[in-house]
């Protein structure tokens, strides 16, 4: 197996972290790579020929992000409007427009280098991926179950957008990657990405960070061949959640409050475990795979939405 290793971890430690069933010919670790309750550590692609891989992609089937651009300027952004957005996602949990809880969010952002709003949604299918791990051993099932909770997932993130376009405005769609997904190879096998991003030399990318931290719009580069087209689907976490739970109460949630609006309604024990001293820096993960994409443009948020 040929290990190629773009994160900061020692390789000895990534080896640790993967299942000892896995027979690949490549693993590919990105700057986010982490262990967790999934089949394959988070910030990985795996090119495995085994005949049953598909084990291995059966955690939230088609999560992704949806980068929008707005044609308003920050100055009209109106809180109350948020507010209220707030309270219809929470009125859609279970169905279509459904954010979700976890690492799940909804941030506006500006961007450095206009005056306009930009909206990122990142949300997932957990409950729907359900349906899809007793297929495991029926490979037809699987694919077509998978495919329908993809399909799910992105209709969802559009629902997502509508609401933001009745409060807020028109809105064009720059990107929409699901970064849980698998690529049938010829002759058998795939390539299985948990947590990354599949990209071509020039596809756009969106790489987040923290809460409060920045945002990168990047651009694939011919180097994304050798880490098998794939491309980071954030900075990644720096500790676990029961980690983070130790160190939550010495954090400054005003300070960060009156950075980025955060709804009243979001407590600030709801967001303990996704403070941003849980997640690495967006420009240290970024000198990490500088030869697999360069930066196109960089966003700061100014308002989030999470834990719904």
């Amino acid at each position: 197996m040929e290990l190629r290793n773009y994160s900061a971890e020692p390789e000895n430690r990534l080896y640790g972290w993967l299942p000892h069933s896995l027979e690949a010919e490549a693993v590919v670790f990105l700057p986010d790579a982490c262990p967790g309750q999934a089949p394959l550590p988070t910030g990985t692609a795996v090119l495995t020929r085994q005949g049953d891989w598909r084990r291995f992609a059966v955690s939230d089937c088609g999560c992704g992000m949806l980068l929008l651009r707005s044609a308003m300027c920050v100055d009209e952004f109106k809180r109350a409007e948020w507010d209220a957005l707030y309270h219809e996602l929470k009125a859609n949990k279970g169905g279509l427009g459904n954010l979700g809880s976890g690492n799940h969010f909804l941030d506006a952002l500006q961007s450095y280098a206009d005056d306009l709003v930009y909206f990122l949604v990142h949300t997932g299918s957990r409950d729907e991926t359900r349906t899809v791990e007793p297929l495991v051993d029926m490979p037809d099932r699987f694919d077509a179950q998978f495919a329908a909770v993809c399909k799910w997932a992105r209709a969802n993130r559009l629902a997502i957008a509508r609401l933001l376009q009745r409060r807020f405005g028109p809105c064009q769609a720059l990107l929409d990657q699901s970064h849980n997904s698998f690529e049938p190879l010829p002759g058998g096998g795939s390539i299985v990405r948990k947590g990354t991003v599949h990209a071509e030399p020039g596809d756009l990318a969106v790489i987040p960070s923290s809460m409060n931290g920045d945002v990168a719009l990047v651009r694939a580069k011919e180097g994304v061949r050798r880490a098998l087209w794939s491309l980071s689907h954030g900075t990644g976490r720096v500790m676990s959640r029961s980690e983070a739970k130790a160190h939550a109460d010495a954090f400054d949630y005003a300070a960060l409050r009156r950075q980025v609006y955060i709804p009243a309604t979001i407590s600030d024990a709801s967001i303990r475990t996704e403070a941003p001293f849980c997640y690495r820096d967006l420009d240290a993960c970024l000198g990490l795979i500088g030869e697999l994409c360069e930066e196109v443009e960089r966003f700061a948020p100014f308002a989030y939405l999470g834990q719904v």
